[in-house]
């Protein structure tokens, strides 16, 4: 297990905003940052932060990071659409060969 330190002044925490708080969220940006990288994949952040997969989307979609299931959504729409394209061209292929 790796535990990283950070160096920071003690007057910066307060009553509404603890230490413990901020430890935290560093860290969830951490997991979120190694699933940007390829570092780990989703089920294993899911994990590290004791999340439903649904909190789980929603903080990588806040984070900027595309979650498997949307990005696999965006691969198929591009390979329907070029399908598609090239069905068209074939049709007006053999239509022009037929007259």
């Amino acid at each position: 297990m790796v535990n990283l330190k950070l160096d920071l002044p003690d007057d910066l925490f307060d009553a509404q905003f603890t230490e413990s708080s901020f430890a935290a969220r560093v860290r969830e940006l951490a997991v979120l940052e190694l699933v940007r990288l390829k570092r780990i994949h989703e089920h294993e952040a899911k994990a590290m932060l004791s999340l439903e997969r649904y909190e789980l989307v929603e903080r990588m979609k806040a984070a900027g990071i595309a979650p498997t299931e949307d990005v696999f959504a965006e691969i198929k729409g591009e390979l329907t659409k070029a399908i598609d394209s090239k069905r068209a061209r074939g049709s007006a292929t053999l239509k022009k060969t037929k007259g």
